[in-house]
């Protein structure tokens, strides 16, 4: 890859065309009322499966599968599958000797992913990710997506990635940074503390995006390359699919960061015109000697 190719990746999510209608929060809307459209006000069931569809999550996830440089007999290991976002892709790089894990603590999600799939190569298990259930030097390439942002202890997942990696096996994390989380508006001062409370309260590991490049070194892998991918939103209803706006503000609220008159005028501001928001991924991608 050249040195051009490592500059920041750009994915671009489209606005409204000229005459499509965006609604409007600008109406009164305290936090602990039911948002209007289009905010919602619950984390809808498919989050999961929504997010890897769309086309900010679709660009920066096939940048990082691309990275795993898989080999058709490979074992694969896809930590923190969730709903089964990627395996598609992942069996799709497969040939018929290759297999795949699929590994969460998710109950739930991974009945779902077992209703979506049904091939020999697939075997999805519910395991945690800091003692993982596999053989030393049982895997070939390990695949993290947004997982880290929630490990109790990173350091210890990684240390046990690198025990189960086949020497010259390859991990890819792709991982955000949210203290890149930027929304414009007019009141900077409302976005700030918005971002302060997600970074604070929110996410359990708000920066290992950029934390990433060292621990896996300290793990004693050996990394390779960071590519940062930055997605970028100028719809507010593509947006909140992500960031879940009117359910993060009613925490701000409930945690002191944000007063109702201001959570109003925030929520209100976000589709009172022009938007914009963007945010970061980290995709570091390691291995381990031979």
């Amino acid at each position: 890859m050249t040195r051009d190719q490592h500059l920041e990746h750009r994915i671009r999510v489209r606005a409204p065309e000229a005459g499509e209608s965006s609604p409007s929060t600008r109406g009164h809307v305290l936090p602990g009322e039911q948002p209007p459209p289009p905010f919602e006000a619950r984390r809808p069931s498919d989050y999961l499966l929504r997010a890897a569809a769309s086309a900010a999550g679709q660009a920066y996830k096939s940048l990082a599968i691309q990275q795993l440089a898989i080999d058709a007999d490979d074992t694969i290991l896809d930590l923190g599958c969730g709903t089964g976002g990627e395996l598609a892709t992942l069996l799709r790089a497969l040939g018929p000797d290759g297999s795949l894990i699929g590994i969460d603590t998710d109950d739930d999600a991974l009945r779902v992913a077992r209703e979506r799939f049904d091939d020999r190569r697939l075997r999805l298990r519910s395991g945690d990710a800091h003692a993982l259930d596999l053989a030393d030097e049982s895997v070939d390439r390990v695949y993290v997506d947004r997982a880290a942002q929630h490990f109790a202890a990173p350091a210890t997942v990684l240390d046990d990635l690198r025990r189960i990696l086949r020497p010259d096996g390859r991990v890819v994390l792709a991982e955000p940074d949210w203290q890149t989380l930027v929304i414009d508006s007019t009141e900077p001062e409302l976005a700030a503390n918005y971002r302060r409370f997600v970074v604070d309260q929110v996410i359990r590991n708000p920066r290992i995006g950029s934390e990433l490049p060292r621990l896996v070194q300290v793990a004693g892998l050996r990394l390779d390359t960071v590519l940062p991918a930055t997605a970028t939103f100028t719809d507010p209803v593509d947006a909140d699919q992500v960031f879940g706006f009117a359910r993060v503000t009613r925490r701000a609220v409930a945690a002191g960061y944000l007063d109702d008159d201001q959570a109003d005028r925030w929520l209100g501001s976000l589709t009172g015109g022009l938007f914009f928001a963007s945010l970061t991924i980290f995709i570091t991608v390691a291995h381990r000697g031979g």
